[in-house]
């Protein structure tokens, strides 16, 4: 028989489990859209190119795809590319590029786990900003190079709106500074008036490749392209066009009248005590034209990029070496340690760091397509990892 205390006491009860229902399925609820929140970095589709903000031209992406396959398979470098539209996109937590690229290079694990070579270039276009991500193996070696080829051949082109030419400048430079085979179209130029001390200008110049008759000499070029005679044919003729390029008439800008190329005697009367420095240590060439009207003068800048010297961070000029002394010889079971120092030659900068030396691999099959891995996947890296090494820059 029920009483009405035994029917208030159920109807109690399940009120009660009702209404905890509703908070554990509400706890779930909220969990479950927290963990969402949360997000995750993108997923690698290639291992050199993922253009997720679509900043690339056909022709620019080929071109950069065969420059990182050919920076794979003939230098064993490892290097991908990724655009994106903001970091706040994917809800990671990070606040900046830098925490933004480092872990994402480590959870694609870009590179290979021993070496730790790998490389990234990432940019955020929504939020203006590029960073060049570099693997542990490289320790704070290329740095400087690194923030160079942001500001001199990456911003540049951003800051014009023309990112896909941004971006393929920046991976030869990238490539360039990492082999020492520097494009020679990626020279810079230096202009003066009549009574003034020359000040640096940046080179525009066309992103389409520059072909030069030596082999060591950095350059885009197709294999095909040197097949048989057509190849020499086109060798013969980009000496030629570079010939031509530094040596051509020029007329002066102020009164038209054809200009004079100064002799290397001549041409120091136009040149500061770095530049001149820079021509004895033969880092960078320079040709002075001078007007015979209106003594407006230009000067030219022809770096040699195989000079081993480097543009210094507090003078500006070509006049950094650098010196590399190994503390420690690595072997197959154990890294090195070497000790790097850069001095300037021109004025009291100096810079010494200790880098580690990666363990000796033995060699791998160059036809692996996936990075630091013999396995024929075109979709897996290799393990590498980075603790923060590059550069950045916005526009």
């Amino acid at each position: 028989m029920r009483t009405p205390i035994n029917n208030f006491k159920k109807r109690i009860n399940f009120r009660r489990r009702l209404f905890g229902g509703i908070i554990s399925l509400a706890i779930l609820l909220f969990t479950g859209l927290g963990v969402a929140a949360q997000g995750s970095y993108p997923e690698p589709q290639d291992l050199y190119i993922n253009d997720y903000a679509n900043l690339l031209s056909d022709t620019d992406r080929t071109n950069v795809n065969d420059l990182l396959v050919t920076l794979r398979q003939e230098n064993d470098i490892e290097a991908t590319l990724l655009t994106i539209g903001a970091i706040n996109d994917y809800n990671t937590g990070d606040s900046t590029i830098e925490a933004f690229a480092t872990n994402l290079f480590n959870t694609w694990g870009i590179g290979d786990r021993n070496k730790n070579n790998g490389v990234l270039l990432l940019v955020a276009v929504n939020d203006r900003k590029v960073r060049i991500e570099l693997g542990n193996g490289y320790e704070n070696r290329y740095n400087d190079e690194m923030q160079d080829v942001i500001n001199e051949h990456i911003l540049p082109s951003f800051r014009n709106g023309n990112f896909s030419q941004g971006i393929y400048r920046g991976t030869r430079a990238i490539v360039g500074e990492l082999t020492g085979e520097w494009p020679a179209d990626l020279n810079s130029v230096t202009a003066g008036s009549s009574g003034s001390q020359p000040t640096p200008v940046q080179i525009n110049s066309s992103p389409s490749p520059t072909f030069l008759s030596s082999g060591n000499t950095g350059f885009d070029f197709h294999p095909g392209f040197l097949w048989g005679g057509g190849g020499l044919a086109i060798g013969a003729a980009g000496v030629g066009l570079q010939r031509y390029r530094r040596y051509r008439k020029r007329r002066c800008p102020d009164c038209q009248t054809s200009m004079t190329r100064l002799d290397e005697v001549a041409d120091d009367v136009y040149l500061d005590t770095g530049q001149k420095l820079e021509e004895m240590l033969k880092s960078i060439d320079y040709d002075a034209w001078k007007c015979p009207n209106c003594n407006y003068h230009t000067l030219y800048a022809y770096p040699s990029w195989f000079s081993g010297l480097k543009k210094c961070p507090q003078c500006s000029y070509r006049t950094v070496k650098t010196t590399t002394t190994v503390l420690e010889q690595a072997t197959y079971t154990s890294t090195g340690r070497e000790r790097i120092t850069k001095d300037c030659q021109h004025c009291t900068y100096h810079q010494e760091s200790i880098a580690t030396i990666p363990m000796k691999t033995k060699s791998e099959s160059s036809s692996s397509s996936s990075f630091g891995s013999s396995s024929s996947s075109s979709s897996s890296f290799g393990g590498g990892s980075s603790s923060g090494g590059g550069a950045s820059g916005g526009w």
